[in-house]
């Protein structure tokens, strides 16, 4: 889920004002519970669980197959408007039975394949951080000095791009725990590169090389434009 935080732009264009409420709706009620940095979703939606299954579904079935998607959801079934409890126990269950029967190119494919889009607000930012892009003459170093003028840590290394992101607000993970395991957390590289596609107009690769749930203060991915 979207994590990004910049706070007020200093600028005071229309287009910076609304990217800003768009993107720091994540931050404002910002939680310590289980798991550092974990803030509940203003909206959570009531197939929340159903919306789960499906996206997993789907995923297995393009990068593996029909029979390992019915196989694996008659396994580890997962329960209309369950408890938090009983969603973070489902994610441990589900992480450990993917780590077990794929490798990991596999794997990534699988949770890459499963992220949501934040009920249209994936595409909503998407579409404000291209305008931003666009307007800066598509220099991805004028970009990434604009979003950084309000701390978003956002730097380059050669031709790629690295993004941090302050808070998690995945629904499935309210009650979870710390866990080393960055299985669950693609999904998070498979939203931004969706995102960032969107925003540049070309094919990108995307890889999370740290997240919030492995105890860290920010989740770190790296940007690749092919």
């Amino acid at each position: 889920m979207l994590g990004y935080h910049f706070g007020g732009f200093r600028r005071s264009t229309l287009l910076f004002k609304r990217l800003c409420a768009i993107i720091n709706s994540t931050n404002r009620r910002l939680r310590r519970k289980n798991m550092k940095h974990f803030s509940m979703p203003e909206q959570v939606s009531p197939t929340l669980e159903i919306d789960e299954l499906m996206r997993l579904k789907h995923s297995l079935e393009k990068n593996v197959s029909g029979e390992a998607a019915e196989s694996i959801i008659k396994e580890i079934p997962l329960s209309v408007h369950s408890t938090p409890e009983i969603r973070a126990e489902w994610v441990e269950k589900l992480s450990a039975v993917l780590e077990d029967r794929f490798d990991e190119k596999t794997v990534k494919s699988i949770r890459q394949g499963c992220y949501c889009n934040e009920n249209g607000r994936l595409e909503d930012t998407a579409e404000s951080l291209k305008q931003l892009y666009l307007s800066l003459d598509k220099d991805l170093h004028r970009f990434v000095a604009a979003l950084n003028e309000n701390g978003a840590g956002w730097f380059m290394k050669g031709d790629q791009l690295y993004t941090k992101m302050f808070s998690c607000e995945c629904p499935m993970l309210e009650k979870a725990k710390h866990s080393d395991s960055l299985t669950w957390c693609h999904c998070t590289a498979g939203y931004n590169k969706k995102l960032f596609e969107i925003v540049f107009e070309k094919p990108v690769h995307v890889e999370i090389l740290q997240s919030i749930r492995q105890g860290f203060d920010f989740c770190l991915l790296r940007i690749t434009v092919q």
